[in-house]
């Protein structure tokens, strides 16, 4: 699990992805569709809330789920 700490103080914690995370999005084509799902489901965070981000908050959560996939 990790936490990452937004701009705005807030800290999200993000849990390491599993088979079945990655089998959830099997049907979506959009790359970026598919990584904002799965950041929602890894931080149990809405798509409203992603989309409400600031980009550079969007990327420290990019690099959180990086970190997991290397």
């Amino acid at each position: 699990m990790k936490e990452i700490k937004l701009s705005n103080g807030q800290v999200v914690k993000m849990r390491e992805p599993k088979v079945k995370d990655m089998r959830l999005l099997k049907d979506i084509d959009d790359r970026e569709e598919k990584e904002i799902r799965l950041i929602c489901n890894l931080c149990e965070i809405s798509t409203d809330e992603i989309e409400e981000l600031t980009l550079a908050d969007y990327g420290k959560l990019q690099e959180g789920l990086k970190g997991f996939l290397s």
